[in-house]
């Protein structure tokens, strides 16, 4: 059991990665602040501190660009030429930070929900699932602080910056999983659990993109407590429309793996984590977070041999 407590090592964490980049080279995106939550998340606080100082030399970080000027929330033509401009994304962030240092974060995060859930795509869904771990960050304390504040403003400002809309697919790729009119909860584990399976049996390669496919829609339950109930429907359409997007974009099938042995059985969820955590990287971190809290709400063992399948790619193959 840690002794460093979730905020305490979030905050740390954050405070450590002010001033670093959002990506470290073409299609490359910083998920620094999304591992510190996660491993904070699973128990694992004490080691938050020493995961970041090693990424951060790890990784090259760049620097964001300068910006322009600043955004004005309340004019929607000047906002909305912003969108998807990379150039003012600290400017993006900015406007941001003013607006969740005027009210409370979930009237911004229900303001601007609308506006920005059609350009999730952007950057394979980085920003919308950074956002979301921020989001986490704040829902477990009764007291953000401002860093926190700061990470959701980062996180909300690099998706209104890469904001890209979800590309066309075609009707027979959307999974099958229509959304369940009063239970969009139920239409995210019926789409995880696929993706998690198609994962699992393709055993992509690369390995990353494609966990996209799971991690995104599972980012979309930590939004829904504090979105009104009209806006899950059209989310949850979205993302669903993101993930078949992937399938389509990426290559889906690679060597074999452990799983695609017919008496193969998922390793255990402790098994899993100890050995996700130790290896270290970014995705094989969120992705056996994402699939075994998927896994606790509707127990499938799809979740389990999607993460054991990109552990074992990441360690025979790297990447």
């Amino acid at each position: 059991m840690s002794k460093v407590t979730y905020n305490d090592a979030v905050n740390d964490a954050l405070d450590r990665l002010r001033g670093v980049g959002f990506e470290f080279g073409p299609g490359f995106v910083n998920h620094a602040p999304m591992v510190a939550e996660t491993l904070s998340t699973i128990g694992c606080a004490d080691i938050v501190a020493t995961w970041i100082e090693d990424n951060k030399r790890q990784r090259a970080y760049l620097d964001p660009p300068e910006g322009g000027s600043p955004i004005a929330a309340d004019d929607p033509n000047e906002w909305h030429r912003a969108l998807g401009d990379f150039r003012r994304v600290l400017d993006w962030v900015d406007m941001f930070d003013a607006e969740l240092s005027r009210r409370p974060w979930t009237e911004v995060l229900i303001e601007w929900w609308p506006r920005l859930m059609p350009g999730m795509y952007g950057m394979l869904t980085h920003g919308f699932i950074r956002a979301a771990h921020a989001v986490r960050s704040l829902d477990a304390t009764q007291e953000p602080s401002r860093l926190q504040l700061r990470e959701l403003a980062q996180g909300l400002g690099y998706w209104a910056a890469r904001y890209t809309p979800v590309p066309k697919v075609a009707q027979e790729s959307l999974l099958l999983i229509p959304a369940a009119q009063e239970d969009i909860g139920a239409s995210i584990s019926a789409l995880t659990a696929t993706t998690a399976g198609r994962y699992a049996e393709g055993a992509p390669r690369p390995s990353i993109p494609l966990v996209h496919a799971v991690t995104a829609p599972s980012a979309l339950r930590l939004f829904l407590p504090h979105l009104p109930h009209s806006l899950h429907r059209g989310a949850y359409d979205i993302v669903r429309r993101a993930s078949a997007a992937m399938w389509e974009t990426f290559p889906s099938g690679g060597p074999a793996v452990p799983a695609a042995d017919p008496d193969y059985t998922p390793p255990s969820a402790e098994w899993l984590l100890h050995n996700a955590v130790d290896f270290g990287d970014e995705h094989t971190i969120k992705l056996t977070e994402a699939c075994l809290r998927e896994n606790v709400l509707r127990p499938d063992d799809r979740y389990r041999a999607a993460a054991d399948t990109l552990l074992y790619r990441m360690k025979t193959d790297g990447f």
